[in-house]
């Protein structure tokens, strides 16, 4: 029995065995983890404390005989970026350097007393040299009157971050953001804790900030903040110790410290650095910054574009491109368009800084590489004209509609655009936009909320119905097509009655009751007669006219380096694709530039072109070459053009379309512009119905010299009631490029 028991006893203390042998080995797996954490803990403290000591406490070295301590730092050399030319080489856009006078955590003073002496010392140098500060985001603002400074609180003036992070402040001296503060009474809260106070002994002694001592800085109580510290002595003039608070409030609220540095002048006038080098102030710095720099301000906005950090929406394309994040690339316009060649590729150098700043030695790691300079087909004295006269030829619309009285007549014209192209090879000579913008003083938040649009540039984006400027083409067609010759006459009698449920008017009929009689088609074109048009096109058919004006590049992009709008070909297709039936009416409407047709002044450039040259449609383009940075050889660009398609323009139909808009310049709708001009001219006008009470459209195109031509220049003006009308800025355009002739 005892034995029996015995066994009972081992197997009850068994599984105890077993549980106490099972949690030594779960205490000893905790204890090795715990070790293996602390050690890995360890090693990255010691990493951590090595960088900070490589960074921070640097290294003792001899110098000049001294031993003293020197950090090293890697910092970025940014590339020059490359500038933009106009066709002769005229800088429009190009890098200036500014020197920044930056004061630097890593070796400025710690202790307040140093602190508020060596911004008393650098604010002295600035007043003698007549140099303004940047503005501290403190919502303090100075006034000088009556022999005192007065001080105002205008939290409310604010961004939204910077309104946090002023609240964020006022917790931290202590004081109730829902009450409401004095100037002064913040004033002195910041002068007690940046310690710009006089000390007595028995203040020091007792903690104090601040006593009742005098000194020769004190000011009269009349420039003190009016509180309870009628007492207290400040230990520099008022106005110098609120902009020494003022600095250290941005210090503080700004996060200074050793990657974020506080630049207190953007653009430090050289006869200044100088003088503060040589006072060797502990924790102040000069940073060459680039800055881009337009150097026509107001003008080609529309095409040169913005450079600046990169945004949201691109950061995962940007980076994919080996970007750091806080790059400057090229936003729109030619600067985002050549953003690829115009960047350069950053270098780095290597500095060993003494402790108070002093750089003692640079080493250059890698060489920064600059951007290739871009040169633009733009000539900028035609540029400049060109955006001049379409601003004035706008203004002279509108103030002589408003002088006569009549409505429709031109009274609400306020936009439009301008085209300028060499017709024989694609080039963009001038391209305006109106109203414009200045993008050296660029507020996008006003742009965008300005109804008028200044953002837009109508030029490649804006889309119009050409009106009658469209019959050209229409013409060319019907004679390519083998439908009319340039004899071939038909009897206009004002009513077009070929349909029964659509029988539209020729305008000569509207205003007169009168027809054109039996014209041919260079008559036609040069009186613009609708129904001349209207038949034409019918016997040409929606399709054969839609395939033919698609050759001559109407309704798709021109291949500009810049964002474009498509337009829009009136044609069956097009309706198809909205759920709208096609009519006969669509068709005739269509061949006078009305229907759907919409499109931007730079096709319609690109499209007579093609007609004026004989036939070759060029990609229409902004860029003519690049030049390598330091290259002294003047550069060399292929003129020629890129051509996208060849369309066969017989020499018969050639002649015919030129004679007809020589006739249109001498005696047609283009008289008043350019009747006994000094050089042979062609044009075309037309005056494109919208819809609702707004005056017409205008449209003006025009080529010279006649049968060499260098330019073509096309003119859309909102609601300029007459295509004759926006013929002016043209005609302005042409004097400026030929002058004498």
């Amino acid at each position: 029995m005892p034995k029996k028991k015995q066994n009972r006893s081992a197997k009850k203390a068994a599984p105890t065995a077993n549980r106490t042998h099972s949690a030594k080995q779960g205490l000893w797996r905790y204890a090795v983890l715990c070790v293996l954490f602390l050690t890995v803990i360890s090693l990255y403290i010691v990493r951590f404390m090595t960088i900070q000591h490589a960074d921070m406490d640097g290294s003792t070295v001899t110098y000049n005989g001294e031993k003293i301590t020197v950090t090293q730092r890697t910092v970025t050399v940014k590339a020059r970026r490359g500038s933009i030319l106009d066709r002769n080489g005229t800088p429009l856009v190009q890098d200036i350097m500014r020197y920044q006078m930056v004061l630097d955590a890593v070796s400025f003073p710690k202790e307040d007393a140093s602190a508020n002496e060596t911004l008393f010392t650098l604010l002295t140098l600035f007043d003698h040299a007549g140099i303004d500060m940047r503005t501290s985001t403190l919502p303090v603002t100075d006034g000088y009157a009556d022999g005192r400074y007065l001080f105002f609180l205008k939290p409310e003036t604010l961004s939204s971050s910077d309104r946090t992070r002023y609240e964020n402040y006022l917790v931290t001296l202590g004081m109730d953001t829902t009450v409401s503060l004095t100037a002064e009474q913040l004033l002195d809260a910041m002068f007690v804790r940046y310690h710009l106070y006089e000390e007595t002994e028995t203040d020091e002694m007792n903690g104090s900030s601040h006593g009742a001592s005098t000194s020769k800085n004190a000011v009269s109580s009349s420039s003190e903040p009016e509180t309870e510290t009628s007492s207290k002595h400040l230990l520099y003039d008022m106005h110098t110790a609120y902009r020494i608070a003022a600095i250290r409030y941005d210090l503080e609220v700004l996060q200074f410290d050793a990657v974020n540095p506080y630049v207190l002048l953007k653009d430090t006038d050289l006869s200044l650095i100088t003088p503060i080098k040589e006072q060797n102030i502990s924790g102040v710095t000069f940073h060459v910054q680039t800055e881009r720099e337009y150097c026509y301000p107001g003008y080609a906005s529309h095409i040169l574009g913005r450079t600046g950090k990169i945004q949201a929406e691109s950061v995962e394309y940007y980076t994919a491109q080996g970007y750091p994040l806080d790059a400057v690339v090229g936003l729109d316009g030619i600067e985002g368009a050549m953003e690829e060649v115009l960047r350069g590729t950053d270098g780095k150098m290597q500095l060993e800084m003494s402790a108070d700043g002093s750089i003692l030695k640079q080493t250059v790691i890698e060489e920064a590489i600059p951007g290739k300079d871009v040169y633009l087909t733009l000539d900028i004295e035609l540029q400049i004209k060109a955006e001049e006269a379409l601003s004035e030829n706008i203004a002279y619309i509108a103030e002589n509609a408003r002088a006569t009285g009549e409505a429709q007549s031109g009274e609400d014209a306020d936009a439009g655009a301008l085209i300028v192209v060499d017709p024989n090879n694609g080039a963009i000579l001038a391209s305006a936009s109106h109203p414009t913008f200045d993008l050296a003083a660029y507020d996008y938040t006003a742009l965008s909320q300005d109804e008028k649009l200044p953002l837009l540039n109508r030029a490649l984006q804006g889309t119009y119905a050409p009106g009658s400027v469209f019959k050209v083409g229409i013409a060319a067609a019907a004679m390519e097509n083998g439908i009319i010759t340039p004899e071939t006459k038909i009897d206009t009698k004002g009513i077009y009655t070929y349909y029964d449920d659509y029988q539209p008017r020729c305008w000569l009929y509207t205003r007169t009751g009168l027809s054109h009689g039996s014209i041919n088609v260079i008559e036609a074109l040069c009186d613009s007669c609708n129904y001349f048009f209207f038949d034409v096109g019918r016997q040409l058919g929606a399709n054969t006219m839609a395939d033919f004006m698609t050759h001559l590049g109407l309704g798709q992009k021109t291949g500009v380096e810049l964002p474009e709008s498509a337009g829009i070909l009136s044609s069956p297709a097009y309706t198809q694709s909205k759920g709208i039936t096609w009519t006969g009416a669509a068709t005739l409407q269509t061949a006078i530039g009305q229907a759907y047709n919409a499109y931007t002044p730079i096709q319609l450039a690109m499209y007579l072109s093609t007609i004026v040259n004989g036939g070759t449609r060029y990609q229409a383009h902004y860029v003519l070459g690049m030049k390598e940075a330091g290259a002294t050889a003047a550069p060399l660009f292929d003129a020629s053009g890129e051509v996208i398609e060849k369309i066969s323009i017989s020499e018969e139909t050639h002649a015919a379309l030129i004679e007809a808009m020589h006739e249109v310049a001498e005696n047609g709708s283009a008289t008043r512009v350019f009747r006994g001009y000094g050089i042979p001219v062609g044009a075309k006008t037309g005056t494109a119905e919208i819809g609702g009470d707004g005056s017409p459209n205008a449209v003006f195109a025009g080529f010279a010299p006649l049968n060499a031509p260098e330019l073509l220049c096309v003119s859309v003006i909102e609601n300029g009631a007459s295509g004759t009308s926006a013929g002016l800025c043209v005609r302005d355009v042409f004097d400026a490029w030929f002058g004498g002739r």
